[in-house]
């Protein structure tokens, strides 16, 4: 016996070893096939992505939002990516699967960057583990380099995958204890692990002992014996990847934990053997003993041999005065008392509840009836009583009368009892509560309901009677034609439901029903036979009253007549296509434009017509026109005959219940008519334009033709005013007189005609300046030095807030002292007599681009100028309808603004709010 124990625990230890080691094998191909399908699949499905990419130029040439789609349904169609991003050349994320827009985060630092970079292949690259700097979790890079037409680099497709997806799938295999998975790239990094250790993603395993890892690199699989770093031994099978994947799955498995049902069942063995050892040993001493006791049970055989000692029923033998002559195992077993303390016991002390009284009785019946059958419950040791069946038989040996008790516990019986009762209490009550839940429904129903057997109404609800206008207690027992119009209507209806509900089908159908003051309308009935094939049973109708639903549809009808007479009627083209750009519809104006015919052009591709002219109005993809806002073209199209029509579109989309496309379609105007009367206005506007130059030629050359003579009688006006302001008779004060009116008239001339040599070198562009950088605060102070006179002819008070620094800029002086005059100008003849006038300079404003600017302001406390012409005023003989005194051209403005709009400023006006006017220019800070 100990040399077969050992025999078989050196066997058994073998065996657990290679048990394990195929295991593991096993274990580490599944696992090995697990990773070639999940990164194959990475591949494919970023192949698409990266073949698009070279297609269109680069990473940069995609559109993010196209792009952004076609991410999202590659992460939704492969579960083991959390997210695929597209990496620009220069590092920042261009477009992502899981947001838009993609937030522009750097990734050139990263590994997988840097050797897309180096290198010039297409070949997909796993990186190391990495945390994301988009959501902060560990993910698998699995890259692409991105190539430009060239050749050059395009950028980077990353596809991050979940080591979740890897452990999820390592946690349903359920694995063995002690056993541990890790995912390697070729070069030993760690890229999965299981059970999942944070801190050794992306360490490097080939650095514990570089020589082992190479030796089992070549070998490709192996599973070898190496210690731990605990003191003990484990497993390693090492298989390298059969697809040529740069993959390696390891599997480490603890030797202490295979061998463990190994020891225990050594120790069991043992144990077992001890056991036998023992128990023959017994057997023997037993063995002696039953030979000496043999006589004496030799007279109990008989007995022995009518009861199943084993039996799962409790059997005990008694004599005629009810003592235990036998008992079998199950009764001492139930019992609590062993068989010995049993063959003291009488009968009523194990059933209490009967006494000798009704044992004698018992025996008195048995001796007419041979077997009888009654319930009592049974006595145990603790205190416990078990309700049993007891079968009572009268059995004689050898002139000497036994009873046969045969006692089954009939406790699962009892509460098998009391549950079925139960149950059928509780199933009375379903009954009820669903009779009552029925009746609620029927009640809350707003349909009516009616129930009907062999054509007499048996039951219906509210809704019914609200419908009908008949109470319950009326319509029920009552003929079901009475809601019908005649009983020959109602029999036409009640053979099309009978026909289609005898074998279980549903009746659905439209009629017109009459109510209890016979107003008639129209109803939906549902009606079902509530047991198929027996029309006895009768039948469950559902009523709906659809007469508005009848008018909504007439009206929808008459709507759609509406739209077709409309569209058929318009003078516009109307064309309809549906989701695969097939025609579907065209109106008679379309024909009519184009000289198709509606037949031809039903089924075709717009396309097959028009080529890629029809692509700003009907795109490839139509969700771009629904993406799009809403706006009209001017598209030229061909007509049958090939020639060319101009034509005004306008196109949009027709979306289902899901948003997704259904039809587009647009609208053609005519516009060739629009063309023609365009070109004339080109023409005319053209003359206009050469018009305008003639004039301003003219103007140019006559406003010098005649200051060579206002300057000469200037001249001479001047010098009658001297000569004749020293004479001191009446005569000369005559004179005086009339040389003062031709001096005060010639400078008004001369104004005049410099105004309009102004607007002539400006309208054709020979305005010439002098730009320099000047002070604005002296160019202000010489404008109002000049205007010195008007001033004090009005008694105005100027207030001018010139500031503590110095502001200068670059601009032509004479030109904008001009400007400022002409501002000053307009400031004093607005002001009433004794009024004042402010003058600011704002150092820092901007224009309306954003440029810098200073800007200087001019304020009188006039009437103002009426809001609609705050801009008009600046037109060219323009002035303001205000104007009732001081004359003037209407130039002093216009010229202003060009002045201003040739520095690159800006001149504007507005009304105050306490009064007046305001005249704002702007200069640039910078020079134009």
């Amino acid at each position: 016996m100990l040399l077969t124990l050992a025999w078989i625990t050196v066997r058994d230890y073998h065996q657990a070893i290679s048990e394990a080691q195929r295991s593991d094998q096993s274990l580490a191909r599944a696992l090995d096939e697990n990773a070639t399908r999940a990164f194959v699949s990475v591949e494919q499905a970023m192949q698409n992505v990266a073949e698009d990419l070279d297609r269109q130029g680069g990473v940069e040439k995609a559109d993010e939002y196209l792009m952004h789609l076609l991410l999202k349904d590659k992460v939704r169609l492969t579960p083991q990516i959390r997210g695929i991003i597209t990496i620009g050349p220069t590092g920042n994320i261009h477009s992502h699967g899981l947001e838009y827009p993609a937030r522009k985060i750097n990734l050139a630092d990263r590994t997988y960057f840097q050797y897309h970079g180096l290198y010039n292949t297409t070949s997909p690259f796993i990186s190391e583990p990495i945390l994301s700097r988009t959501d902060g979790k560990w993910l698998i890079p699995l890259t692409r380099r991105i190539n430009t037409p060239s050749g050059e680099f395009g950028g980077v497709l990353l596809s991050g995958m979940e080591p979740t997806y890897f452990l999820k799938f390592y946690e349903s295999l359920s694995l063995p204890k002690g056993v541990s998975i890790q995912l390697l790239r070729s070069d030993g990094i760690v890229l999965v692990n299981y059970p999942f250790d944070e801190s050794k993603l992306a360490t490097n395993e080939r650095t514990n002992n570089s020589l082992v890892f190479e030796q089992l690199r070549l070998k490709r699989h192996s599973t070898i014996t190496q210690p731990t770093a605990q003191g003990g031994e484990q497993l390693l099978t090492f298989m390298v990847n059969q697809s040529q994947l740069p993959l390696i799955i390891t599997i480490k498995h603890d030797l202490d934990v295979v061998l463990a049902p190994f020891h225990e069942q050594t120790l069991t063995r043992i144990l077992v053997a001890l056991g036998l050892m023992a128990v023959v040993s017994v057997l023997l001493y037993i063995l002696l003993r039953q030979i000496r006791r043999v006589e004496d049970i030799e007279g109990r055989l008989f007995l022995t041999q009518h009861t199943v000692d084993e039996s799962p029923d409790l059997t005990l033998w008694c004599d005629h005065s009810g003592l235990i002559r036998y008992s079998n195992k199950s009764l001492a077993s139930l019992s609590g008392l062993s068989q010995q303390e049993l063959l003291s016991q009488h009968f009523v002390d194990l059933f209490t509840e009967m006494n000798d009284h009704d044992w004698l009785e018992y025996w008195q019946k048995l001796q007419d009836q041979k077997q009888i059958s009654i319930e009592s419950p049974l006595q145990i040791s603790s205190g416990e009583k078990l309700p049993m069946e007891l079968t009572l038989s009268l059995i004689k040996y050898q002139r000497e009368a036994y009873v046969c008790c045969t006692a089954r516990d009939i406790s699962l019986r009892r509460v098998a009892e009391q549950e079925l009762r139960q149950h059928r209490d509780q199933l009375h009550e379903m009954v009820q509560e669903r009779t009552a839940e029925i009746r609620t429904v029927l009640d809350a129903s707003p349909l009516a309901i009616m129930l009907s057997m062999n054509g007499v109404v048996r039951l219906v609800n509210p809704a019914f009677e609200l419908l009908f206008g008949f109470a319950g207690s009326d319509i029920i027992g009552t003929e079901t034609h009475h809601i019908f119009h005649s009983p020959e209507k109602f029999d036409d209806i009640r053979q099309k439901i009978w026909s289609r509900i005898a074998t279980g089908g549903v009746y659905r159908g439209e009629t017109e029903l009459y109510r209890r003051d016979h107003t008639p309308f129209w109803a939906m009935i549902y009606a079902k036979a509530l047991v198929a094939g027996d029309m006895s049973k009768g039948m469950i109708a559902v009523i709906e009253d659809i007469t508005s639903q009848r008018i909504a549809a007439q009206s929808l009808r008459q709507s759609e007549r509406l739209n077709r007479t409309i569209i058929d009627q318009t003078a516009d083209g109307f064309l309809l296509i549906d989701a695969d750009h097939r025609i579907r519809d065209v109106n008679h104006s379309f024909t009519r434009l184009l000289g198709f015919s509606r037949e031809t052009l039903i089924g075709l591709n717009p396309r097959s017509i028009w080529g890629d002219t029809c692509t700003p109005f009907f795109p490839q993809d139509l969700m771009d026109l629904a993406l799009q806002e809403h706006t009209t073209m001017d598209i030229e199209l061909a007509d049958q005959h090939g020639l060319i029509r101009p034509f005004l579109i306008n196109s949009g989309v027709v979306l289902d219940e899901q948003e997704n496309i259904e039809y587009a379609y647009a609208f053609f105007t005519d516009i060739a008519q629009l063309k023609e009367i365009e070109k004339r206005l080109v023409d005319a506007k053209d003359a206009a334009e050469n018009a305008n130059m003639a004039k301003s030629s003219f103007l140019a050359n006559m406003s010098h033709e005649l200051r060579t003579p206002m300057h000469a009688i200037l001249s001479f006006s001047e010098m009658g005013l001297a000569k004749t302001s020293k004479l001191e008779l009446a005569e000369a004060q005559h004179l005086n007189r009339y040389y003062e009116r031709i001096n005060a008239s010639g400078k008004r001339l001369l104004v005049l005609l410099n105004d309009l040599l102004d607007m002539s070198r400006l309208e054709a562009n020979k305005m010439t300046y002098d730009k320099g950088k000047h002070s604005l605060q002296l160019i202000i102070r010489m404008a109002i030095a000049e205007m010195g006179s008007l001033l004090a002819g009005k008694q105005l008070q100027l207030e001018f807030n010139e500031g503590q620094e110095d502001i200068s800029t670059i601009f032509d002086k004479a030109r904008i002292t001009q400007v400022i005059v002409n501002l000053l100008s307009n400031a004093i003849k607005f002001s009433p007599n004794g009024a004042s006038i402010d003058i600011q300079i704002n150092q820092v404003d901007l224009l309306d681009n954003g440029a810098p600017a200073i800007s200087i302001e001019v304020r009188d406390h006039g009437p103002g100028i009426p809001e609609s012409e705050l801009e008009t005023i600046f037109d060219k003989f323009i002035q303001s309808s205000r104007v009732r005194m001081g004359g003037g051209t209407g130039l002093g403005l216009a010229i202003s603004r060009q002045i201003m709009l040739d520095h690159g400023g800006q001149i504007s006006a507005r009304n105050h709010p306490e009064g007046g006017a305001v005249f704002t220019i702007l200069l640039p800070t910078a020079p134009v």
